[in-house]
């Protein structure tokens, strides 16, 4: 059985997920191919910004691709480099890319990532610590909701200071002691919000929307974060 590779004596790594208008999907497919990324996992979502105010503004389709994929950290900068060049993420409302750090992932994608040819992957795992208490300057929300409650949850984090998010519809699946024990489904249509805010921003909107929106409340809300040490279109 394939264990699980931990960022000890390895290539420290990163997760690396790009929110773009669906209509660019095509062009980041091929620039994921021409920069040798082994491997990619794409879904659709949702902005949270309604589409009439998207063309008034000029700010893009409401429409979403959700790209995520694993790098060496010292890659990071050079891909968010070029992707904000070949995407022009620099323009308001094209999209977004963050850089998540990774502590363990499964044998077989280590070995798949560590088979691609990179002069630039060096040894960093020692160094790895330090950097992330120096460079980590937002963190990515993530906030699982009964569907209906993404919009609440959304006016809630843009109160505390978010400018926006991305929804994904999915599935919750849970035990049935620890639904009993909790009052819900056993499996439950979720709407799964991606927020990023300024790290110091964080825990005060986390702490408002699990007030409003909690385990306890109709919306079943579940909210968490992420670190992020990389980004652009922000």
């Amino acid at each position: 059985m394939q264990g699980i590779q931990e960022k000890k004596n390895r290539t420290a790594y990163r997760c690396l997920i790009i929110i773009i208008d669906a209509n660019i999907r095509k062009q980041l497919t091929e620039y994921l191919n021409d920069a040798c990324v082994p491997i990619f996992y794409q879904a659709h979502g949702v902005g949270t910004v309604r589409s009439d105010i998207l063309n008034l503004l000029g700010l893009g389709d409401p429409q979403k691709s959700i790209t995520i994929c694993f790098t060496p950290r010292a890659r990071i900068r050079m891909l968010l480099a070029e992707l904000n060049q070949a995407l022009k993420l620099h323009k308001k409302g094209t999209g977004i890319a963050v850089s998540i750090p990774v502590s363990g992932m499964q044998g077989w994608l280590f070995k798949l990532l560590t088979s691609v040819p990179d002069n630039t992957v060096i040894e960093e795992s020692e160094k790895e610590g330090k950097h992330m208490s120096e460079t980590i300057t937002h963190s990515m929300i993530v906030v699982t909701v009964n569907q209906g409650y993404s919009d609440d949850v959304m006016n809630t984090a843009r109160s505390i200071g978010a400018t926006g998010g991305t929804i994904v519809k999915g599935l919750r699946q849970i035990p049935s002691e620890t639904a009993n024990h909790f009052g819900i489904s056993v499996q439950e249509e979720q709407e799964i919000l991606l927020i990023v805010v300024a790290r110091e921003k964080s825990t005060e909107v986390m702490s408002a929307i699990a007030k409003a929106h909690g385990i306890s409340t109709p919306a079943h809300g579940v909210v968490f974060s992420l670190p992020v040490d990389g980004i652009i279109g922000l």
